[in-house]
């Protein structure tokens, strides 16, 4: 565990923790490529090899049957069932808001607007081997099909080859079709590039581990990518009024996710730093998933002391973490000089574990600093749009002078004439 004081902390130790220590993404990537390659030239047969070795495929059909997705549901428990149902129906609810509309308008020159369209085919990535991340299809799925997209692909490396009934039923509950029992680089690439079993697709969503990430890196320019996810992390800015041992285990939370994993607390609260600490310390005691948890806190529980509010929010920002708590007094007075976070979450009982799971908002969230540029998982990642416009004629004679301008002005002529054509064209 780590100890910051922003009052005496130099720039570079400051630095060092906002950079994180990221995943090698060099090394994957030289491991992943062939891989890649391999799937282009090779599809089914190739994806059956990688399967086979790094999944523990047993054969067989590279798509689940669809008499097995739609009987899922009926293997699970009630309770999970209807969990599930509610997690869907709070996700839709939240992501219904975020439905772009078309527009069209009028000048005198003529009418313009814009068409929003759903991509007609994209690939979800769930992650698996050592969970099962139901959630995952939930968070992925919807926001596809609120947008309209039709197609929807979803990969997962299961268990041994075998998908668990818990994401056949959330797969079936979102309304997917397509699920094939592959993960890893191979599903990545069998999605950008198409096989027999698996028709390509226009864009790629949903978190991986290194390789997954390196091998959407390396098919980004084939097909469309949400962005390259990293460790899972929190920063919880935090006063004298929180609460040690909720603080304490939402960074348990996040440290139980990987070895790499990030939990930050920075406080105006020397007291709640040193009692957050040592709670954490006995929670990782009796941890389910101790192992992974103690060696993501040795490196990833870092405790950041400031001297006031503004200092902590200035941080917060600079950090730009994929979580982000505010457990104050007034939570939403520093929400509104927060600039940079993947999702926040305000007061005392909002634990980050509600929006993973069923609060409504996304947790397919940009990690390692991308939430300084980039977005939370959201309908708009499922839709392209597309500008029109009609010029009058007597619009063209209107326009074509400025156009003549700025055409010449820049050294392309044609332009220049192509529109004056037309200007002058209406003046006769």
């Amino acid at each position: 565990m780590l100890k910051i004081d922003l009052r005496k902390a130099s720039r570079g130790d400051l630095d060092a923790v906002v950079a994180r220590e990221g995943v090698d993404l060099a090394d994957a990537m030289e491991k992943v490529r062939p891989v890649i390659g391999a799937v282009r030239a090779g599809g089914d047969a190739a994806v059956r090899k990688c399967a086979t070795k790094l999944d523990g495929f047993r054969g067989g059909a590279l798509t689940v049957p669809k008499s097995r997705l739609d009987s899922a549901d009926r293997r699970i428990s009630r309770d999970l069932m209807s969990s599930l149902v509610l997690s869907k129906k709070r996700i839709e609810a939240f992501h219904k808001k975020q439905v772009l509309k078309p527009f069209e308008f009028r000048d005198g020159c003529g009418y313009y607007g814009q068409k929003v369209i759903p991509l007609d085919r994209v690939g979800v990535y769930v992650p698996g081997g050592t969970a099962d991340y139901l959630s995952t299809v939930l968070m992925a799925c919807i926001p596809a099909k609120i947008a309209g997209v039709e197609e929807i692909a979803l990969c997962t490396p299961g268990r041994r080859g075998v998908v668990p009934d818990g994401i056949l039923a959330a797969a079936k509950m979102c309304g997917v079709s397509e699920v094939h029992p592959v993960g890893g680089a191979h599903a990545i690439a069998a999605m950008a590039y198409g096989t027999e079993s698996i028709p390509k697709v226009r864009k790629i969503v949903g978190p991986g581990g290194s390789y997954v990430t390196a091998a959407k890196l390396l098919v980004r320019n084939e097909c469309e990518i949400d962005f390259l996810a990293g460790p899972s992390e929190v920063l919880i800015i935090a006063d004298a009024a929180a609460s040690p041992k909720f603080l304490a285990s939402d960074m348990l939370a996040q440290l139980e996710h990987d070895p790499l994993a990030r939990a930050v607390l920075v406080t105006t609260s020397r007291g709640i730093a040193q009692e957050t600490r040592m709670e954490l310390e006995r929670m990782l005691g009796r941890a389910d998933r101790s192992g992974i948890a103690k060696r993501a806190a040795k490196k990833g529980a870092i405790f950041v002391t400031s001297p006031d509010m503004q200092h902590a929010i200035e941080f917060a920002n600079q950090y730009a973490p994929e979580h982000l708590l505010i457990d104050t007094k007034n939570p939403k007075a520093i929400l509104d000089e927060i600039s940079n976070a993947g999702s926040v979450f305000l007061g005392t009982h909002s634990s980050v574990a509600f929006g993973d799971y069923c609060s409504g908002t996304n947790h397919i969230l940009p990690t390692m600093g991308a939430a300084a540029m980039k977005s939370a998982l959201s309908v708009y990642d499922f839709v392209k749009v597309m500008p029109y416009q009609s010029i009058s004629a007597s619009g063209a004679s209107k326009l074509s002078g400025t156009v003549d301008t700025l055409a010449r002005s820049e050294g392309l002529p044609a332009h220049a004439d192509a529109a004056v054509m037309r200007g002058r064209r209406w003046q006769r």
